[in-house]
């Protein structure tokens, strides 16, 4: 039987076993035949308030019939279990929507495992130890049919739907609350900006307008559809990396660890004393100083290779916006990222001169100290922000519903005695469970809608332009634009909104049907006794 998220798995079986647990409490107790002896005493009742004497002994027995029959089948599919209807025999399986990083995610199954932190917090019910009896998968005929048929259409719907929902959404969230924790990075980033950006952007500002222009033209082009004029604005400018003059012949202002000394590069280290002497480690330090642009991009000690690798969830982020998003290259999806790290570190300006030689261990430690300053003021403002978007909410919900179907499983054994075996309860429990499972359906189509919404407002997915507004989003939430206010309010409303539409309509379809349902059965009373009840009152006349 195939569900729709990890955590029902394990809901559903505990469900099953709290309900076997109380369904054998009833049983044992006896307490199950309590509502066929008051079906009994309900009908003759009924007779005597109808005037049925010794000559309606058989419309009387027939009634009780009726209604014994009616309950017993209720008691037999609703409440009685049996191994051909096991949830073990069927296996519960849940297989997570592909995704561009996973196109073929593995299926997890309860017998097998899913293969997450639930196997082990959760081995009690896949051992059967939380009872003696090891009937705890056990379901009703009925209910069995009703998780059953509610699963198929679900797994049916969601497969007539061509899904186009590109993560957009989780690429969004995970830009949001990313952060960097990592103090030496903080650190390093702290230093390429003071040795290496500043240093160039200053020398940038200081330019003639002749100096800016190459053959003519302005070596920071306006309509450039890749960078811009705002290019400069940040530590991996473009412009930097390439024109000479920056970051191609400038160089760090200390030794950076990661990097061995160039005798062609740092001309400036001469010879110093014999080796393991105090001399040798001032003249000859252990690392070397590398041009800005190899601080920047080197593949092993890089600041950007680092940013982006720095972590498992700023990888996966990466890997989701290549997939994701519309990129000119490469290289400008890695700028973005970069970009964004650069933003969560919000380096600051410290004057290079103060550090002498190979001895910053002072300075460093400051700013390390500044950086998780930063860095602990940014997970709060993440946190916050987290707190009242819509990714979190869009994750909980499987979970409450996960939650509510093992309530619901739990309480219909006891609700179904103390319903006295009523038949209404019957199609009214299986129109509740089919209500709730269905949740899920509503769920696909708000992304399925929400995808398409957001497609049409960013033609083409750019992933520069998007990227460009997250980076925007994050100055405050002042800084929302319009696109994103109507995109929230719009996923908010199907996300919440279609599922109280869908159970408020399930809940009056059901309500009419047990009207309906509950006419019947006392025409069908009513006809059984009416017929006799007259005779004998003419009688009496």
């Amino acid at each position: 039987m195939q569900l729709d998220s990890y955590l029902e798995i394990f809901t559903t079986m505990y469900g099953w076993a709290f309900a076997n647990i109380i369904g054998e409490v009833l049983t044992g107790t006896g307490l199950v035949a309590i509502p066929f002896a008051l079906i009994v005493f309900s009908a003759w009742r009924d007779a005597k308030e109808s005037a049925v004497g010794g000559g309606g002994v058989m419309a009387l027995v027939e009634a009780i019939m009726t209604r014994l029959i009616i309950a017993m089948f209720v008691f037999a599919t609703c409440f009685a279990t049996t191994p051909f209807t096991s949830l073990v025999s069927v296996d519960l399986r849940y297989t997570p929507e592909p995704t561009a990083a996973d196109p073929s995610p593995v299926t997890a199954s309860f017998i097998n495992g899913t293969g997450s932190g639930y196997d082990a917090a959760m081995a009690d019910v896949r051992n059967g130890s939380m009872s003696s009896t090891g009937t705890l998968s056990y379901v009703p005929a009925w209910w069995f049919a009703v998780m059953g048929i509610s699963s198929g259409i679900n797994n049916a719907v969601r497969d007539g739907i061509s899904n186009a929902d590109r993560e957009i959404r989780m690429v969004e969230h995970m830009a949001r609350t990313a952060t960097i924790e990592n103090p030496r990075l903080l650190a390093d980033i702290q230093r390429f900006y003071s040795e290496c950006f500043v240093v160039a952007r200053s020398r940038f500002l200081r330019m003639s307008p002749d100096d800016l222009s190459s053959n003519g033209q302005s070596i920071v082009a306006a309509g450039n559809s890749d960078y811009g004029p705002t290019d400069v604005d940040w530590m991996g400018s473009q412009l930097f990396r390439t024109e000479p003059g920056f970051y191609s012949s400038m160089r760090s202002y200390n030794p950076v660890p990661g990097f061995v000394v160039d005798p062609r590069r740092d001309t400036d280290y001469i010879a110093g004393g014999p080796a393991g002497t105090p001399e040798a480690a001032l003249i000859n330090p252990e690392w070397g100083r590398p041009t800005c642009n190899e601080w920047w991009l080197d593949s092993a000690n890089g600041i950007r290779p680092r940013m982006i690798t720095q972590t498992t969830d700023w990888q996966q982020l990466y890997q989701r916006m290549r997939d994701g998003l519309t990129w000119t290259s490469e290289d400008k999806a890695r700028d973005n990222l970069a970009m964004l790290a650069e933003r969560k570190a919000s380096p600051q300006f410290v004057d290079a001169a103060r550090i002498m030689g190979n001895d910053y261990d002072g300075m460093t430690s400051v700013v390390r100290a500044l950086g998780q300053g930063v860095s602990t003021f940014s997970v709060g403002k993440k946190l916050i922000e987290a707190n009242i978007e819509f990714v979190p909410m869009v994750n909980a919900l499987p979970m409450v519903q996960a939650m509510l179907l093992m309530g619901m499983y739990m309480f219909l054994p006891l609700v179904v005695f103390l319903s006295g075996y009523d038949l209404k309860f019957m199609l009214l429990g299986g129109v509740a469970i089919f209500t709730v499972k269905f949740w899920t359906v509503m769920w696909f189509i708000a992304r399925w809608v929400d995808a398409h919404l957001i497609a049409a407002m960013y033609p083409n997915l750019d992933g520069n332009i998007f990227m460009q507004e997250i980076k925007t989003i994050l100055n405050g939430d002042q800084s929302i634009g319009y696109k994103r206010m109507i995109l929230n309010t719009v996923l908010m409303a199907m996300f919440i909104g279609l599922p109280l539409l869908w159970t408020a309509m399930m809940g009056w379809i059901g309500h009419r049907f047990a009207t309906e349902l509950g006419r019947l059965g006392t025409g069908s009373a009513a006809s059984v006794t009416s017929p006799v009840a007259m005779p004998r009152r003419g009688a009496r006349r």
